[in-house]
């Protein structure tokens, strides 16, 4: 329990200190408190007057890790939100962002507009309310392998003391950066040096390299069978490696059911998104992505339409996915992050495919720097009807039990819930 005479120190260094709204995160417990700074000043004061009283506390950025509202605390503490510390500079000649945590993908769109700039951002599943730090380093932004390595640049580290470290990321030989990422990206509360959700140091401002803005694009999919095959898993790593598309994701055929998109072929769908400056420069990568699928035994095709939303199956909104927490249905959803090992991401798949509790659960399958991000989901329920959630509880005690099987280090789940 935080003192009043705690609160009142907090509160006096012009910090807003409010209760938590609530989370739609089963795991961990509520926070006391959510302190939000509105300077680097206030936050570098408060976070010392909180280690020089020994309490505990977890940053996040705005608050909505993977889109969701996630107000949640592993030990008794309070949440440090960073939401208000939003400066966002541009340098539109070099195209270099530089975000604190507070800044949101539709600010620093309607920034690049503003500027009339030929850069842009991809934006992420999480939606355009949520943070570019945040998602950039936590998430990797899911455009690729290597993400973070390649536009990632220049962090304000602050640590847990209230020190600040300026700590550049532009050498391709230094091993500082990577050896401060033990964890996949992806919300979590293990923390380290580059989690806003973490217990570890803290990144307060990042500088962002952004890619040029592209107007000359194709979306092909690859018809990958009915089963994941290694074949498949060495092309789709050639491909990204080759960097002959932006973004990828492998989709099941539940998946696509799921979202409601229909089409004749049954089967794995690998969607790619290729990118180029020119027309010239665009008929060479396609070029290129055909010859290497043919090398490896696959098929291209032309893109399917059809939206890729799971908050829509639940009637919700992914501009404001927190409310659908309060829906009659839930949904959650179970990761696992493997090495990009063809013959371990094969066999997680068909273990997958063969337990009797997960075979009808939808999935993707996306690449996050080295490594393949196993998505199980949407995972739907009832949230008033005793057997869909004990059908569900059985359903993560499976994923839990793959995960051991295949020593994969625990990874966040996650869900929309009514227990808020």
């Amino acid at each position: 329990m935080i003192s009043t005479e705690l609160l009142d120190r907090l509160a006096n260094t012009g910090a807003g200190v409010t209760r938590p709204a609530g989370s739609t995160v089963p795991d961990g417990l509520f926070p006391d408190w959510v302190v939000e700074p509105e300077s680097l000043a206030q936050l570098t004061t408060l976070v010392r007057i909180l280690h020089n009283n020994g309490v505990d506390w977890r940053v996040d950025a705005r608050g909505r890790n993977w889109g969701y509202d996630d107000s949640r605390v592993r030990e008794p503490g309070l949440i440090v939100r960073l939401a208000r510390l939003d400066r966002l500079d541009l340098d539109v000649e070099l195209g270099l962002a530089t975000v604190q945590p507070g800044v949101t993908f539709a600010q620093l769109d309607e920034a690049l507009q503003a500027a009339d700039a030929r850069y842009y951002l991809p934006p992420p599943g999480s939606g355009p309310h949520t943070s570019v730090l945040g998602n950039a380093l936590e998430r990797g932004l899911l455009a690729g392998l290597g993400e973070r390595e390649r536009h990632c640049r220049d962090f304000l580290v602050l640590h847990r003391d209230g020190q600040l470290t300026r700590m550049g990321w532009d050498d391709a030989a230094d091993d500082r950066v990577r050896r401060a990422l033990p964890y996949p990206p992806g919300p979590h509360l293990q923390g380290s040096l580059f989690q806003t959700a973490g217990y570890g140091p803290v990144v307060v401002e990042l500088t962002h390299v952004l890619p040029v803005a592209t107007v000359q694009t194709a979306e092909p999919v690859l018809l990958a069978g009915a089963e994941l095959t290694e074949e498949l898993l060495r092309c789709w790593r050639d491909l990204l490696l080759g960097e002959l598309v932006t973004s990828t994701i492998l989709i099941s055929p539940a998946r696509r059911r799921a979202q409601g998109i229909t089409v004749s072929y049954d089967g794995l769908v690998l969607n790619l998104y290729i990118a180029a400056s020119s027309a010239a420069m665009l008929r060479a990568k396609v070029v290129d992505v055909q010859r290497l699928a043919r090398q490896h035994g696959q098929r291209l095709a032309a893109r399917f339409a059809g939206s890729h939303d799971d908050l829509s199956i639940l009637g919700g909104d992914r501009n404001h996915p927190e409310a659908v927490g309060q829906l009659p249905e839930g949904l959650e959803w179970q990761t696992a992050a493997l090495p990009f090992v063809p013959s371990l991401v094969a066999a997680f798949a068909r273990a997958v495919r063969t337990d009797p509790v997960l075979a009808d659960i939808p999935w993707t399958l996306r690449p996050l720097d080295a490594r393949a991000l196993v998505w199980l989901a949407p995972i739907v329920y009832r949230k008033d009807d005793p057997d869909s959630v004990a059908l569900l509880r059985r359903r993560v005690a499976a994923v839990a039990r793959l995960r051991d099987e295949f020593a994969v280090p625990a990874y966040r789940s996650g869900a929309v819930r009514g227990d808020r």
